[in-house]
C-alpha cells in the first residue's frame, strides 16, 4: 500500500509540474524575435525620417505610444498615446520640419527592440509652416528606440541633444535682427 501511495503521489506531482520542453517552446527566441523586428523597425524608421506618414501609419499598433522626453524644455514635450494621436502629432506637429536626414552610427535589432543611433540633420520652419518663416538648420545627436510586437510598433522613443538646434535658433534670430 505504501508503494502504491508513493507512486500515486509522484504521479500527481509530475502532473502538477510544468513540462520543461513546453515552457521552453513558449519562451520567445532572441534570434527569431530580432529577425522579425528588423524589417518592421527599418521600414518604420525610414518612413519616419522621410516623414512619409502614409507608409508609417500601418506599421503602428492601435495602442502605440510616442515620447521624446528630451524635447520637454525645448518644445514643451512631445508625447502621444494611441495611433490616432501619434499620427496627428506627426502630421501636424512635424509640419514645420522641412528636411530630415539621418546619418547612422549604429543600428541594433535586439529582441523586440530596434535602436537607431546617429546624427539628425534637420531643418525647421520657425514661422507659420508656409516655408516663408525663419528656417533653423542643425545637426544633433539622435537616438530612436522602437519596441515591436506582433509586427507592429508599440513604443517609439526619441532622445536628442537639442543644444545644437537651440544654438542655431539663437543665431538665426540674432541674424534676423
Amino acid at each position: 500500500m505504501k508503494a502504491f501511495t508513493a507512486t500515486l503521489s509522484l504521479a500527481a506531482l509530475a502532473l502538477a509540474l510544468p513540462a520543461a520542453p513546453l515552457a521552453a517552446q513558449q519562451r520567445p527566441n532572441f534570434d527569431a524575435t530580432s529577425a522579425e523586428t528588423a524589417p518592421v523597425g527599418e521600414a518604420y524608421f525610414a518612413a519616419y525620417i522621410a516623414r512619409d506618414w502614409d507608409a508609417l501609419e500601418p506599421l503602428l499598433a492601435d495602442a502605440a505610444s510616442f515620447r521624446d522626453p528630451t524635447a520637454e524644455l525645448v518644445f514643451g514635450g512631445a508625447l502621444a498615446d494611441g495611433k490616432a494621436a501619434m499620427m496627428t502629432l506627426f502630421r501636424q506637429g512635424y509640419a514645420g520640419i522641412t528636411r530630415m536626414e539621418f546619418r547612422p552610427l549604429r543600428t541594433l535589432h535586439a529582441g523586440h527592440y530596434a535602436i537607431f543611433e546617429g546624427e539628425l540633420d534637420w531643418a525647421l520652419d520657425m514661422g507659420d509652416g508656409s516655408g516663408e518663416g525663419r528656417i533653423v538648420e542643425s545637426v544633433m545627436p539622435f537616438v530612436t528606440l522602437l519596441r515591436i510586437e506582433d509586427g507592429l510598433v508599440v513604443e517609439h522613443r526619441d532622445y536628442a541633444d537639442y543644444a545644437p538646434f537651440l544654438a542655431a535658433a539663437r543665431a538665426a534670430r540674432d541674424a534676423a535682427g
